[in-house]
């Protein structure tokens, strides 16, 4: 068969259809030379726009702004000596990266490669043993630091979680804030071509990276008030405590411990760094006391280096407060009542949790001389910070914390009796000298009884105003309060100050409780009865009151009727009083229709509950030197609990100069419990020279 050469030649010929590689390559590098093209113009669009901008900017110093604390004014006693003060303490601070948990992975690379050399850098399992040793660093320096700041493991750890929520919580806030910015900036269009999204992509500025905010590269105090051999171990031999130093800071310090804490009150945190007064003359004048806090400027080059340091605004410190206490008095009103809550807790009966007041004011004027509540707490324990000691105070229940002086609202059993005497006196439902036959019980037997017929089956016999409170009459009053009925009651109990606040000077003040007709129903269910007046007679039922406002009823009887504001606080400014800005109290304001004679009746009743041989004080409380006037009070409580033990009163007796409040919570009887307290209280004064 022939072949066919002319049909061979020509199927040769023929090319497959491929794609020319060098169109490939053109299109390559034209695309190539396109975005080249725009990053040049991008470039070049900064350098003409920009560039000068961006020259200034990097050759301009760096400015970080400090804040400087100013110092809090202090607190001074009536002697100028200071109850609570800044002081310098010194502190331990570690940097935040060697706290936080798990730790930063790009800090722990950059530590580890840090420490090794570049050749090294480059086999990964050698990074990667550096970063493993790094790691086990961190465990070795957090229980030496603990052991040496003389905390445990545990509470180590609690404090490094605070301080990594509060840093955490600061990033977040403002990674958010950036975050949320940019996104708005940058979000498309609905109607947006493509070419304007291309071009939004390729000229726009990227997302914004994370912020590492100052928190993150900051110290921050671990342990404040370290103790000298911490100090001293960490400056020494600072190279094994990598990541820490010491830092002087200022805290708030109280000498005296627990004198005077309920008055004083303590700080607590408000902000970041901030703290405030948050109890006591510290809140209540926390404007006075808080300084202005100034700024620091650091200005530092690109490289770190420190060009200039200056106080852009320099701290002002706050006011000095200086108070009405008598330091001496005030220790032995505390000490007293220390003592009467031992003597408590050592009796078998004494099962439930209870505390105490006393309180000293000038009849006169006011101010408060002494006032003590227990159980007391250490203001100091607030200042340091999150103790084992304050948890213990903060759960411990015969509530520390709680100020009985001004907001511990009880029964105020027969003290009230002189409130009592005013009404009937001035509503004419008994005369001074009219006479009342008491057999032990006003109707029977098992109820509405005076105290000596529950001892001893027996009455007081006849007797005027001024025996009934002498002998603490139950029966008097009960038989003249259901004559005069609710109406006189309650007014002069509102005239004397009960059912509101006294006004002193600090804050979260009881007003108490006065029952009145119109308010019996909601306190116990049912309407006014004249069980319900003759219960108020002697300072029982619903009507509560504070010591306070039992102060203030004693103080007017002794300056002639007037009721007195009373107050904490002397002046304001330095100790010496050419530097002081006195403190005015409000005037204390006469009550309203009460007269002479019926003040002299009841002064008189009062002079005999201690100088009689047989009132109800005269036992405990007679001191031959020196004329006690006042009136013994035991509250029942109820609930086969032991009843609150009252005396309030004023000395001396015939020129009173200053009024007396001692209240001891389920004591039992008054004379024999809150007797001999104030008979201490009393001798301590004189001693004083304050009588």
């Amino acid at each position: 068969m022939p072949f066919d050469w002319q049909q061979f030649h020509a199927s040769e010929t023929r090319t497959p259809a491929v794609v020319d590689p060098r169109r490939r390559l053109r299109i390559c590098l034209a695309a190539f030379v396109a975005v080249l093209l725009v990053v040049f113009g991008r470039a070049v669009q900064l350098e003409v726009t920009q560039g000068a901008g961006f020259r200034a900017e990097a050759l301009r110093p760096v400015e970080k702004q400090t804040v400087l604390p100013a110092a809090r004014g202090q607190i001074l006693a009536r002697d100028g000596s200071a109850l609570a003060c800044d002081r310098k303490v010194q502190a331990v601070a570690v940097q935040y990266r060697w706290l936080q948990e798990p730790p930063d992975a790009g800090w722990l690379r950059a530590t580890a490669r840090a420490r090794m050399s570049k050749a090294d850098r480059k086999d990964a399992a050698k990074v990667a043993a550096e970063q493993a040793k790094v790691l086990a660093e961190r465990v070795e320096l957090e229980r030496q630091l603990a052991r040496l700041c003389g905390l445990s493991p545990g509470q180590w750890a609690a404090r490094a979680k605070q301080i990594q929520t509060r840093v955490q919580r600061i990033a977040d806030s403002a990674n958010g804030r950036r975050q949320s910015e940019a996104a708005s900036s940058s979000a498309p269009l609905s109607n947006d071509s493509w070419a304007a999204r291309l071009r939004r992509l390729l000229l726009e500025d990227p997302p914004p990276l994370r912020i590492v905010v100052a928190e993150e590269l900051d110290y921050h105090v671990m342990a404040d008030d370290a103790p000298p051999v911490a100090v001293a171990e960490i400056e020494n031999r600072g190279d094994r405590y990598p990541g820490v130093k010491i830092v002087e800071l200022s805290r708030r310090f109280y000498p005296g411990g627990a004198q005077a804490a309920h008055v004083l009150g303590h700080l607590g945190a408000a902000g970041e760094g901030e703290l405030v007064g948050r109890m006591g003359v510290e809140r209540q004048y926390e404007n006075v006391l808080q300084g202005h806090r100034g700024t620091a400027v650091e200005r530092t080059d690109r490289g770190g280096r420190v060009l200039a340091r200056y106080d852009r605004q320099p701290p002002v410190a706050g006011h000095d407060v200086t108070l009405t206490l008598d330091p001496a008095l005030q220790r032995t009103a505390e000490e007293l009542l220390q003592s009467a809550l031992q003597r408590r807790a050592i009796r078998p009966e004494a099962a439930e949790p209870a505390g105490g007041a006393i309180v000293v004011m000038e009849v006169e004027t006011g101010a408060i001389r002494a006032a003590a509540s227990a159980p007391a707490f250490d203001p100091n324990l607030f200042a340091r910070g999150g103790s084992a000691e304050l948890a213990a105070v903060l759960a411990d229940k015969t509530h520390p914390l709680f100020d009985r002086v001004c907001r511990m609202a009880i029964p105020p059993g027969s003290t009230f009796k002189v409130l009592a005497a005013a009404a009937l006196l001035e509503s004419a439902a008994a005369g001074p000298e009219e006479r009342f036959t008491c057999q032990g019980y006003l109707q029977q037997p098992d109820r509405q009884r005076c105290d000596i017929y529950v001892r001893q089956g027996v009455g007081h016999g006849e007797v005027a105003l001024a025996d009934a409170l002498a002998v603490s009459c139950n029966t008097y009053f009960f038989h003249f309060a259901g004559r005069m009925g609710p109406r006189p009651l309650v007014d002069w109990a509102t005239r004397f100050g009960f059912g509101r606040p006294t006004g002193i000077d600090l804050p979260g003040e009881a007003t108490g409780t006065l029952p009145c007709p119109e308010n019996i129903g909601q306190l116990e269910g049912h309407a006014w009865r004249t069980a319900d007046t003759q219960a108020m007679a002697v300072g029982q039922g619903s009507l509560t009151a504070t010591p306070l406002q039992i102060l203030c009823m004693m103080a007017a009887v002794a300056n002639g009727g007037r009721l007195v504001t009373p107050h904490v606080a002397r002046g304001v400014g330095g100790s010496p009083p050419t530097q002081r800005c006195e403190i005015r109290a409000p005037p204390a304001q006469p009550i309203p229709e009460l007269q002479g004679k019926t003040l002299r009746s009841i002064r008189e009743g009062l002079r005999r509950v201690v100088a009689d041989p047989q009132g109800t004080a005269h036992g405990t409380l007679y001191i031959e030197s020196l004329a006690v006037a006042g009136k013994t009070g035991t509250a029942e409580t109820g609930a086969d609990r032991a009843s609150h033990a009252w005396f309030a009163g004023y000395v001396p007796a015939e020129e009173p100069k200053l009024a007396l409040v001692v209240v001891l919570e389920h004591a039992g009887e008054a004379a024999l419990a809150a007797g001999p307290v104030a008979k201490r209280l009393v001798l301590r004064m004189e001693q004083l020279g304050m009588l």
